[in-house]
């Protein structure tokens, strides 16, 4: 335990205190902010706003933006050769779980920091619910995922909170990039893995399960809310 803690140290500090994860964490808010001038009304909540933002192809590249600050980091160790020194260090099995923790904290945060920045961002112009229309607010309330902020109004930390679920996702998928980097020698293709990996095992729940499962309802919003606020959009 003593020398995977040498190793997450310094992995920790690599990681988090980076350019990389504060990249990371801007390009999350900024590709789900250019989403939201695809044709989204203005006029209602940033509730509303949000559950359009997130059921689609922004989600996903919010995993791409998430493998950003280490996903490649064993892939950049091989390519200057300091994996060795790594593990003279210790061992290869402390060096191997320092970095799965290293780049899947790295993932989550980044994931969880850059959702609650667009949501913050969001409410510069909008209200956190529209009080002249409940129905949305009212369906989460009953349906949705991580309800007992929203009826208590603590809509800031329910925003964290829903960024720190779909970071869960974001760090498994990094840790899957991060294992394809020790065969492949792109790392755009390693950057890229988290959204083919997440189609995949999309296309896998939904033909195991009848479609009755899919990854949207295990780390997204519940997927008939999705399809109710898709169709009043278009409407």
């Amino acid at each position: 335990m003593k020398r995977i803690f040498s190793y997450l140290k310094p992995d920790i500090k690599r990681s988090v205190c980076s350019m990389c994860f504060f990249l990371s964490v801007v390009l999350t808010a900024g590709v789900l902010l250019s989403a939201v001038f695809e044709g989204i009304d203005l006029d209602t909540d940033v509730l509303y706003v949000f559950s359009l933002v997130m059921y689609g192809l922004p989600a996903m590249m919010v995993l791409v933006c998430a493998a950003v600050p280490y996903a490649d980091s064993i892939c950049e160790d091989m390519e200057h050769k300091y994996v060795m020194q790594q593990i003279i260090r210790g061992d290869m099995k402390s060096y191997i779980s320092a970095r799965i923790f290293s780049i899947f904290l790295s993932a989550l945060f980044a994931t969880a920091f850059g959702i609650f920045l667009f949501a913050c961002l969001l409410h510069i112009k909008l209200a956190w619910v529209d009080v002249t229309d409940l129905q949305h607010y009212e369906h989460m309330l009953v349906s949705g995922g991580l309800r007992l902020f929203l009826k208590n109004k603590s809509f800031a930390l329910y925003f964290f909170c829903y960024g720190l679920r779909y970071g869960v996702l974001s760090g498994i998928l990094s840790l899957w990039a991060s294992y394809l980097s020790m065969y492949i020698s792109s790392r755009m293709l390693v950057l890229a893995a988290p959204v083919i990996l997440y189609y995949f095992l999309d296309y896998m729940l939904a033909e195991i399960s009848g479609s009755r499962i899919n990854m949207a309802l295990v780390f997204h919003l519940p997927t008939s809310f999705c399809r109710m606020i898709c169709c009043l959009h278009c409407w």
